[in-house]
């Protein structure tokens, strides 16, 4: 159960090449420097959600290959009340260029009970390959080369990518394309958008949001399709609000807990750059 659960709170990371030159890039508006956000996640098994765990986002400029980067990071573990039975600690980091916000660099460390994983992969646009280097438990470390798709992201970087998106040239129902890496195989995958929606605060605040659809990769995880939705805030800082998925067994959720270090407060719902949300779950 609990492993369903950590899929999803990495997920959240979202509550989701060749040289980036076209529509790849993006204007960043969204997010600076000094960003943090605290997630919090539950399952539900029947009719009640339960509390599993905690993911936190972060963002810091850095230096990667003499440019200037985004350095990105994803921390999520269970809740305590589940080190007895499955202890869970997942790492996720990677370098994104600071101007086009494609990535250069993605690792990912799992640790989920007795299972050990560590996933390194370096972006190479000359070449228009990708290096992996793999090691599972205590395994070979197993080296790849695989060779890159138009406007590919890591699972970390696509969710600040998307951010950033002009949803106001797509219409209810419209499919965005998204080239992703996951698990050493590039999937061509998409988001539907699927309008605005407005979730409420048990402080009575309202946030209008963009709601979408990604397209999933059929796995343990998930039955593949479009059984995910996401809701980003409709404002200037587009943050993720709330993130519900199906799984083989139950329900996930992700919903935001706390922000610090936003860019804007103008054109925002938030009217100041640090604050924390009581949303229902």
């Amino acid at each position: 159960m609990l492993k369903k659960i950590s899929f999803l709170i990495l997920i959240i990371l979202m509550c989701f090449a060749q040289d980036m030159k076209s529509q790849c890039v993006v204007e960043n508006f969204a997010f600076q420097s000094g960003e943090k956000l605290v997630f919090r996640g539950y399952y539900n098994w029947g009719f009640i959600w339960v509390a599993a765990g905690e993911v936190e986002l972060s963002v810091k400029t850095d230096q990667f290959q003499n440019k200037e980067v985004f350095k990105i990071k994803g921390e999520g573990k269970n809740a305590k009340a589940f080190d007895w039975f499955f202890k869970l600690r997942d790492t996720l980091s990677c370098y994104a260029d600071a101007k086009t916000l494609a990535p250069l660099y993605f690792d990912r460390r799992t640790h989920e009970a007795k299972y050990d994983a560590h996933h390194e992969y370096w972006f190479d646009y000359k070449s228009n390959q990708i290096r992996s280097q793999i090691q599972k438990r205590d395994k070979p470390v197993k080296l790849d080369t695989l060779k890159n798709k138009p406007c590919t992201f890591d699972i970390l970087s696509v969710a600040y990518y998307v951010r950033n998106l002009d949803f106001s040239k797509y219409k209810k129902g419209d499919k965005i394309p998204i080239s992703m890496l996951i698990d050493n195989e590039i999937h061509s995958l998409y988001i539907r958008y699927r309008g605005l929606e407005t979730i409420k605060a048990n402080s009575g605040e309202r946030f209008e949001c963009l709601k979408f659809s990604p397209l999933l990769v059929e796995g343990t995880m998930f039955k593949g399709g479009e059984d995910m939705t996401v809701w980003l805030s409709n404002d200037d800082n587009r943050i993720p609000i709330m993130v519900e998925a199906k799984v083989l067994v139950g329900s996930v959720k992700g919903i935001l807990e706390s922000y610090d270090g936003l860019r804007n407060t103008k054109n925002s719902f938030f009217k100041s750059n640090k604050g924390n949300l009581d949303i229902a779950e």
